[in-house]
Order: C-alpha cells, then sequence, then structure tokens
C-alpha cells in the first residue's frame, strides 16, 4: 500500500473509535433521558405517588414541565446514536467518498430534529 492509502485507512480507524465512543455516550444519555421521562410522566398521571418519592419536590406542574422540555432533547440524542450507529454499520470499502453518505446521515439528522423542533415549538 501507498503512503497516503495507509494514512486514509489510520485516520478511518481513528474515526470510527471517535464514533463508537459517540454512540455508547449517546446511548447512556438515551437511558437517562428515557427515566427521566417515564418518572416525568407518571408524576403526571399520578402525582400522588411522585409526590411522596420526591419528598414534595416534583407536583404535577413540575412535572409537566419536565416533560415538555426533555422531549427535543432526548430528540436529539437518539438522532445522533443511531445515525452514528447507521454510520459505522456501513461499508468502508471506498475511503476517498467518505464526505457522501457522512453528508447524507447528517442532513438525514438536521431534517429529523428541524421536524421534532417545529412540532414542539411551532404547531
Amino acid at each position: 500500500m501507498s503512503q497516503q492509502i495507509q494514512s486514509v485507512v489510520q485516520d478511518a480507524g481513528r474515526a470510527n473509535v471517535y464514533l463508537k465512543r459517540i454512540a455508547r455516550v449517546s446511548a447512556w444519555l438515551l437511558l437517562a433521558a428515557i427515566i427521566v421521562l417515564l418518572i416525568s410522566g407518571w408524576g403526571i398521571t399520578r402525582t400522588e405517588i411522585i409526590y411522596k418519592a420526591s419528598f414534595g419536590l416534583i407536583d404535577r406542574g413540575t412535572a409537566d414541565s419536565i416533560h415538555r422540555v426533555i422531549q427535543v432533547p432526548m430528540a436529539v440524542v437518539f438522532i445522533t446514536h443511531v445515525l452514528t450507529n447507521v454510520r459505522l454499520r456501513l461499508p468502508s470499502r471506498c475511503l476517498k467518498k467518505v464526505w457522501l453518505p457522512n453528508s447524507i446521515l447528517v442532513t438525514i439528522g438536521v431534517c429529523l430534529l428541524a421536524g421534532v423542533v417545529y412540532m414542539e415549538y411551532f404547531t
């Protein structure tokens, strides 16, 4: 292999390590967001249980606020997690045109996030 191809292969390996770390962190953040979403949803529907369990800190209004605020960050983490894992599963045979799938995935992510933000704040 030529020096240039070896350099590209090494850069792709480093990029995959970073993508795997992003996927792992986003998975844990997504788990935390889902737990917060479940507790706040339960606080909306079963206020008496969550109110007692939180020693009076979370009432129905607070639970509703938490539930509404967590939706967009959770969508960001979910989209990041899914698209990062999709990118990791794509074959990297064509190393010179790696920008094409990356740009397509980023475009899909931005469009999905724009749809979530529009539905959350403008409808």
